[in-house]
């Protein structure tokens, strides 16, 4: 399965700095077509402001904080391209939100709210109590020493400082909704992880090929008569290169691609909190935001299991673990309901060890299955079987015998 690309990230020492992109599209696209036909310069000027902003945000947007890196989480919420409006809409990436293993929602640590001080006098209280309630859900998840590290503020970032002495990359963590709650779960951490689409791709490629046309239109501008007439249709074709990438754009919106070992299906519709995944990716701190590690661009992403619960509201991670737990001889099942063996935790609850260590295996199983000689071996016709190979299997040629 073949996952999108387009962006790259940047170390932070190259990275170019922030960009105020919404105002900085805006007045392109506007500037672009009011003015765009009746002065060519205006033209060139505002196809190289649209360049800039694309190349910014394919290019110099994302900070690597650490290569590829693997996590397993329940499915929070989901946002899909087509629920953005303009001009959030030209990001046509579709974007899931992990809480990650083995947290649940709304999950608080054991010193919440002892450990929060009272306010300083004048200080909203409102406003201080929704920043400390955030804060130690963050707490929560970010220093379990399991996955936490994945949404915790990283020195890469977080070291970098202004002539002012102030961080030049504010953090806060990724927040959102739990599933389609307005009001209950307002203020939940997540795994922010999107998959690409080409919308931003799509109008760079056009800017760029529209630049060629614009630039002939003001060089030809300068002759009388006929120049002009060359100039008016030159840049009217720059014009029309761009608006059709502006349109193609925001087409190439992404969809989720989820696969299921079990079945060997890809699923492309998503269940929240139902859905246990497994995603891998570029581990990245976005710019364009006010503060939040992400994997961007997705590049694996697989169900694990559907969750199960112990409450209505919590999910039982022991149920999503126990296969890697009895594997390891740690566990065993009691096989009475072959169709819902029960774990039997026969040496105690999973340490942190073992969920490092679960989601490890999976990040392992994936390399093999991605590697070059495992697709290679899975191509040979002696293992194109489906029902069994001693059925419809075929044995692999022999090896001639050198004739000497």
């Amino acid at each position: 399965m073949e996952y999108v690309q387009h962006t790259k990230c940047v170390t932070v020492k190259n990275h170019g700095g922030k960009t105020v992109h919404t105002l900085a599209v805006i007045g392109a696209i506007v500037v672009l077509l009011v003015a765009g036909l009746i002065n060519p310069y205006t033209l060139v000027a505002s196809l190289l402001a649209l360049i800039a902003y694309c190349h910014w945000w394919l290019y110099d947007r994302l900070i690597c904080l650490g290569g590829e890196v693997c996590a397993i989480g329940l499915l929070g919420n989901v946002e899909p391209p087509e629920k953005k409006s303009f001009p959030d809409s030209l990001d046509t990436d579709y974007s899931i939100n992990l809480i990650l293993a083995p947290h649940n929602t709304q999950e608080l640590p054991p010193d919440y709210p002892a450990s929060v001080p009272p306010p300083a006098p004048g200080e909203n209280k409102t406003e201080y109590f929704e920043k400390k309630f955030k804060e130690a859900l963050h707490r929560q998840i970010a220093d379990d020493g399991i996955q936490g590290h994945l949404i915790r503020e990283q020195n890469t970032t977080g070291d970098e400082k202004t002539v002012f002495g102030t961080k030049t990359y504010p953090f806060e963590g990724y927040f959102s909704t739990v599933g389609s709650s307005q009001v209950l779960h307002k203020f939940q951490p997540y795994l922010h992880c999107e998959f690409e689409g080409g919308g931003i791709q799509r109008l760079y490629d056009a800017a760029k090929a529209a630049l060629a046309f614009a630039t002939a239109a003001a060089v030809v501008c300068a002759i009388p008569v006929v120049g002009w007439i060359a100039c008016a249709i030159l840049a009217a074709i720059a014009v029309v290169i761009t608006i059709a990438g502006f349109f193609n754009g925001l087409g190439d919106k992404a969809k989720p691609s989820v696969f299921d070992p079990k079945t060997g299906k890809t699923l492309s519709t998503l269940e929240n909190l139902q859905d246990i995944l497994f995603v891998k990716g570029d581990w990245v701190f976005d710019t364009a935001h006010e503060g939040w590690n992400e994997v961007h661009p997705i590049k694996d992403c697989q169900l694990v299991c559907k969750a199960t619960r112990d409450t209505s509201d919590h999910v039982d991670w022991d149920e999503a673990i126990a296969p890697f737990m009895v594997a390891h001889g740690k566990w065993s099942f009691d096989l009475k309901d072959p169709l819902k063996p029960k774990a039997i935790k026969t040496s105690g609850p999973p340490s942190v060890d073992d969920w490092k260590s679960w989601v490890k295996t999976w990040c392992d199983g994936v390399d093999v299955a991605r590697n070059p000689l495992t697709v290679n071996a899975q191509a040979q016709p002696e293992n194109q079987w489906e029902t069994h190979p001693e059925v419809d299997g075929c044995r692999q040629a022999p090896t001639p015998t050198p004739i000497h």
